[in-house]
Parts: structure tokens; sequence; C-alpha cells
């Protein structure tokens, strides 16, 4: 492995070395920036045991506050982040699109079919909450919030108007077959 030598220095001016655990052999002195380098090379994983002098012990490099997201996934040049938005290269890709269409469908089937438009609604409902939660909790790529949330809103909306369809056709049947049987 190549180990590029780029100094950073502490408050101290003292270059603060880093020491991590890979398949169980200590290595080191190496500088924050070689161990931001392996994790954004996939060199070593997030549960890699580091230690540096201050700390009491040993710690997953994912649990330092010198490795978070921001530093592993710095703003480009050009680059508009907006306030507490994430670099989105380490998420789960978003499924906004998906949810819309099955929303979308929901409204649209429920005209000729209620039960299918019911379903997608139901599709659009469960799958549109999972990922906003997602996406609130850092997993999920939110730059598709919108369209989620608008495929989110259509599924509720389809889901409502699908059962009451549902039920209201399933009433229909009913009042005609206790209508014939009384003839």
């Amino acid at each position: 492995m190549l180990w590029v030598q780029i100094s950073v220095f502490s408050g101290n001016n003292r270059m603060k070395q880093w020491w991590y655990v890979q398949n169980g052999q200590k290595q080191g002195p190496v500088t924050e920036l070689d161990i931001i380098s392996a994790l954004a090379n996939s060199s070593i994983p997030q549960g890699t045991l580091v230690w540096t002098e201050g700390m009491a012990e040993w710690e997953q490099v994912g649990q330092r506050p010198e490795f978070t997201a921001s530093q592993l996934y710095p703003a480009q040049p050009g680059y508009t982040q907006m306030p507490g938005q994430m670099q989105t290269s380490h998420l789960k890709p978003h499924r906004g699109t998906l949810i819309l269409v099955l929303g979308i469908l929901s409204l649209v089937l429920i005209s000729c079919c209620a039960l299918f438009g019911l379903i997608c609604g139901i599709i659009a409902w469960i799958l549109g909450k999972a990922d906003m939660k997602e996406m609130d909790q850092g997993i999920m790529d939110s730059s598709g919030r919108g369209t989620t949330n608008a495929g989110l809103i259509c599924g509720i909306i389809g889901t409502i108007i699908g059962a009451l369809g549902t039920i209201g056709i399933a009433l229909y049947f009913i009042g005609i077959m206790s209508f014939f049987s009384a003839m």
C-alpha cells in the first residue's frame, strides 16, 4: 500500500500520529490524511480500531469525529452544499421516482380497479415512509426527498380512496345479493 505522507498539525504544531489495527496487527504511525485516504478507497473499514496520543483506549475509526463523512467526502469545487446536506456518494440511493410512480398509479388505477389502486398506494406509502426515515437518519441520499414525499402523499391519498372504493364496491355487491335473495 502506498501511503501519502502529508503533515497534519494539531494545536501544538506537532504532527498528530495515528495507529490502527489491520489483520490483527498494529500499523503506524500514520497521519489523519492517511487514514482518511484508506477509508475513502476502502482499504480499511469503518470498524477498524484506531488510537492516537490522548485517547484512553482504542476506538472504531467510524466513531471518531476526525473521520466523519464531511472529512471523507468534502464538497467539490463549484458544488454548492446546502446547510445540513451531506455528500451523497456514501449513502444509499433514493427510490423517489419509484415511489412517485407507485403513488400516481394508485390514483390512476382507482378509476378502473380500486383494489389495484389500493395495493399500489399501500406499497408507495410503506416505501415512502421508510425512505423518508432513512433520509432523516442520514442513511439515504436526501436529494430525492421531494419526489419521495410527493409519492408518499399520492400513496396515502390513493390508499384512502382505494380503501373507500373497495368498501363501496363490496357494499354494492352485498346490496345486490340481498336484493336478489329477497325475491
